[in-house]
Parts: C-alpha cells; sequence; structure tokens
C-alpha cells in the first residue's frame, strides 16, 4: 500500500457524522472546489455514512497527483486504510486519478456527470485561457451567469440559487483557472480498465456541460465492475434538486 506522508498541504475537511462503524464516504466537488455544494444530500447520507467534505487546494500549480495526494492524505489522518470516493463532475477526473494512483485505498467509486476525457477540447482550451488571462471582472460574471442557468434547468429554487451564488463568489479566480487548464489535458480513456473497484456512474439526460450519459456508457464499457444510472429530466447541478437522492440510488446500487 502506497504511504502518504502527511504535511501541511493537507486539505482541512469537515466530518459529517461521527459513529466510528459506518462506512467513510469522501466528497470530491467540481470546478467550485468549495465542498459546500454537497449540503443537499448530507442529511440523508449522515445516517448511513461518515461524510468528508473539504475544499480543493487553492494552487495554481496543482497536478492531479496533488489532488489525489490530497484524499489519500484525508483517509490516513482518519486512521482508515479504505473509502467510498464520490466525484462529481470535474471531481470525477480526480476520483478516476485517485483509484488508478491509489488503487487499495479505494473501495469503492461514484461518478456524477463525469468524464475521463473532455471531448469539446476547443471550447475548453479557450474558457481555461480567458479564465488566466482576463481580469477577474469579466470572468465572474460570465461564470455566475452560466452557473444560475445551470441552475433553473434544474429547478434549483430561487433560495438555494442565492446559496449557491454566493459560495461560488468565494472560489479563487486561479484556482478556477487552473481547473479549467486540468481539464482541458486529462484523458485516463485508455486506463479505465485497470480501475477493479465497484463503481457507480450517475449521469443526467439533460445536462448542459458535458455529455454525462454518453460518458457514462463508454467508462461501463472500460471499467470492469461498473454500473450506469440514468437520471431523466435532471442537469448537471442534479445533486442541488430537492428530488435527487443520492443515498437511495447507492442504496439501489449495493442491493443489486
Amino acid at each position: 500500500m502506497k504511504k502518504v506522508v502527511l504535511s501541511t498541504q493537507k486539505p482541512v475537511y469537515t466530518l459529517h457524522g461521527t459513529q466510528s462503524d459506518l462506512p467513510l464516504l469522501i466528497y470530491v466537488s467540481g470546478l467550485d472546489g468549495s465542498g459546500e455544494l454537497f449540503y443537499k444530500q448530507l442529511p440523508s447520507l449522515t445516517r448511513n455514512y461518515r461524510i468528508v467534505t473539504y475544499r480543493l487546494r487553492e494552487d495554481a500549480r496543482a497536478t492531479y497527483d496533488d489532488l489525489s495526494d490530497d484524499i489519500a492524505s484525508i483517509i490516513e489522518d482518519l486512521g482508515e486504510t479504505q473509502a467510498i470516493i464520490l466525484g462529481e463532475s470535474f471531481g470525477g477526473t480526480i476520483v478516476l486519478h485517485f483509484a488508478l494512483r491509489y488503487p487499495t485505498f479505494t473501495q469503492r467509486l461514484v461518478l456524477v456527470n463525469s468524464f475521463p476525457y473532455y471531448r469539446r477540447r476547443l471550447r475548453i482550451q479557450l474558457a481555461a485561457f480567458l479564465a488566466s488571462a482576463l481580469p477577474a471582472r469579466f470572468v465572474v460574471p460570465f461564470r455566475l451567469t452560466s452557473a444560475a442557468l445551470g441552475l433553473l434547468v434544474d429547478r434549483v429554487s430561487r433560495e438555494d440559487r442565492k446559496k449557491i451564488v454566493q459560495i461560488l463568489r468565494s472560489v479563487e479566480m486561479k484556482s478556477y483557472a487552473r481547473r479549467l487548464q486540468l481539464i482541458a489535458q486529462v484523458d485516463v480513456t485508455n486506463r479505465l480498465n485497470e480501475i477493479q473497484a465497484p463503481t457507480l456512474l450517475i449521469a443526467t439526460e439533460r445536462d448542459l456541460l458535458v455529455p454525462s450519459v454518453r460518458e457514462a456508457r463508454e467508462m461501463q464499457k472500460r471499467i470492469p465492475n461498473a454500473t450506469v444510472k440514468i437520471l431523466r429530466r435532471k442537469g448537471h447541478a442534479c445533486l442541488l434538486r430537492d428530488d435527487v437522492k443520492l443515498y437511495e440510488l447507492i442504496k439501489g446500487w449495493l442491493s443489486q
């Protein structure tokens, strides 16, 4: 088993639920990197899991190895040997790297609207360039407007939209730009067959950011023990909807 040397880089994380006999589930957030947009799912999940949320490192030079090491350091800090790792969107690309880098730490994987390779390459490369080259006063309004549109597609309540936009305002532009750069570079397609952990791939048919249904089906072909769950009439921000219960989706998967 790969030994992680804990350092000052170890993420500051929050453990939701303290029953030591419950399985450990670590949530890896999307582009926002805040770890705070999981609040809709916590109440039901914490009945049966200890949940870790944390902020992705705010580092303009962070690599996928760095981000994977952060997850491993959390597992070791909690005195565990394995965890269920859940990644949403960009967070899913981190989770895939983690599973390849730390297979013995990986109990199960859950990916929501994610991908091993971002097919809209020119679009993401342009977005990464503009995010790093333009002043924040130009980029932030566009980013918040795009996020608000996605929340409307998913019928997120007005109260929740206000809360979410406030969280998004806290994201540092250097970190946001770096995450876009990582998406523009990612391609682990040819290594997916190395992932042995049972994997749940959740995708939504109204995803405006990622062709997530297509990506889930393609990943299922390559990951040996993968299951796909398609959510009808849902969009990219599905985990912020009142009618999407991740606990039920995971429970149904485990009972198969």
